[in-house]
């Protein structure tokens, strides 16, 4: 493996507006992720993300935005996201990446009618510039990052590991999308959050601002 935080990795003047899946709000996932947690202290250059911060990206924007244009990016893509019905997901099983230990959910379909609806969103907020899309959008949750370089034969005993553990696949209902201002905390080895907005799906009119 190699490291997440990778000089060319570290945003230099964040945080950043992210819409994010926020996983800390469904036990039965939270409990899925304890199972590995003996598993990665055993490897030091992992650093697990404590369960507060477990979330999928729907999608993230790399650059620092006014509080105004935080304000355009809820309402709009509280209008994208009002015709969305929550949806059910499964995840698992869990997979050691380059940099990271992700879980995929399936089917990523509706992951990825998220991300175009939010991405048309952003699209009407001036001054708010996207990254080019995805040839195929890969929704994700990490719940390790690498802190460091790892060994071929780390990476060995890693792998087959998690191929042992294979903790039972969950179920999840998606029925919100969170508008954060995102921090990238290289020194703790993973991200953390503002939440700005929760932005319920096929709820028009709802609206729980967090902060200005």
């Amino acid at each position: 493996m190699k490291n997440f935080f990778d000089p060319q990795r570290i945003w230099p003047n964040g945080p950043y507006p992210h819409f994010l899946i926020l996983l800390d709000r469904y036990p039965q996932y939270v409990e899925y992720v304890r199972q590995h947690a003996e598993l990665l202290s055993r490897f030091v250059h992992l650093e697990a993300v404590p369960a507060e911060w477990l979330h999928i990206t729907v999608q993230g924007i790399h650059h620092p935005a006014s509080p105004e244009q935080l304000n355009r990016l809820g309402d709009e893509a509280r209008a994208e996201l009002a015709d969305v019905a929550p949806f059910e997901v499964q995840l698992g099983p869990t997979w050691p990446g380059v940099t990271a230990i992700t879980v995929a959910p399936y089917p990523e379909e509706p992951m990825a009618t998220l991300n175009r609806k939010v991405r048309a969103a952003v699209s009407r907020v001036d001054g708010v510039e996207l990254r080019a899309e995805e040839k195929r959008f890969w929704p994700h949750t990490s719940i390790a990052y690498a802190k460091a370089d790892s060994s071929q034969a780390d990476d060995y005993l890693l792998n087959r590991a998690l191929r042992q553990l294979r903790p039972e696949r969950i179920t999840l209902t998606v029925d919100s999308v969170h508008l954060v201002q995102q921090i990238q905390d290289p020194k703790a080895g993973y991200y953390r959050w503002e939440e700005v907005a929760e932005l319920p799906l096929g709820a028009p009119g709802e609206q729980k601002e967090q902060t200005a």
